[in-house]
């Protein structure tokens, strides 16, 4: 009876978590597989518990730790990435515009002093 409270406690714990993290995963991955990622890590979880105890619940952290390091987090900085070269380049393309438009008018009107 004590086991089986323990393995319900350390598989909810487990799963809370791992659904918390699904949040450093990229907006559309989230969308199109959040509900099978998280079906999968229950049963890697519930397998792993079965079979190996607290040593395989950590066996599938690392993996997902992993995971989220190599797929989530630079999916995600890719995700912003976008936004801030977008961003830069217009602000850049702006910067370049006005002082085209200050030399032509300089050159165009070279005697209206503009101070």
């Amino acid at each position: 009876m004590r086991h089986d409270k323990y393995h319900s406690f350390i598989l909810d714990v487990s799963r809370k978590v791992f659904e918390r993290s699904l949040g450093c995963y990229p907006k559309d991955l989230r969308d199109d597989f959040g509900n099978e990622m998280m079906e999968v890590f229950d049963e890697q979880v519930s397998d792993a518990y079965s079979s190996g105890g607290y040593v395989g619940i950590l066996r599938v952290w690392v993996s997902a730790v992993r995971e989220i390091v190599t797929v989530a987090l630079p999916g995600r900085f890719a995700e912003r990435a976008i936004a801030i070269v977008a961003v830069t380049l217009t602000l850049a393309f702006l910067l370049w515009f006005a002082s085209y438009i200050g030399y032509v008018m300089e050159t165009a009107c070279s005697s209206c002093a503009i101070n």
